[in-house]
């Protein structure tokens, strides 16, 4: 029998060291395809090569957008986090992207959570496959 989960990602907590937690997901192909859509466009440009009349297809990508969609779908929600000031920083699209931009610890931290979630997912689906 084989099982497969299609229930949507809610995330998996991880620690930070020194206090506060993020909750982190990976993924899935159509969160991928979503943002893929919102972000490429396809544009179409003639012109003449070697005086040759052409027709020329490329994707214009709004990169911008692409790391905010993706950086609010990954992070899910955190808690014990605080500014400069010592209040709590709530869990915003806006603020994702302002500790992914400013906070290199921060940054490294979400990246390398999300690099041990995908492994781990990934190592599930291969025993998964096995059985």
């Amino acid at each position: 029998m084989t099982v497969i989960d299609v229930e949507e990602r809610t995330g998996v907590w991880f620690d930070m060291d020194g206090g506060g937690r993020v909750q982190i997901r990976t993924l899935t192909a159509d969160d991928m395809k979503s943002i893929r859509k919102q972000t490429v466009k396809k544009r179409t440009e003639f012109k003449k090569v070697d005086g040759t009349p052409g027709r020329f297809e490329y994707e214009e990508v709004n990169d911008e957008l692409q790391n905010e969609l993706f950086w609010d779908r990954v992070i899910v929600d955190w808690s014990g986090l605080y500014d400069g000031k010592g209040s709590e920083i709530p869990c915003t699209k806006e603020n994702k992207l302002l500790l992914m931009m400013r906070s290199i610890k921060f940054a490294k931290f979400v990246g390398e959570c999300l690099k041990e979630l995908s492994d781990s997912e990934a190592e599930l689906e291969e025993l998964a496959s096995k059985n």
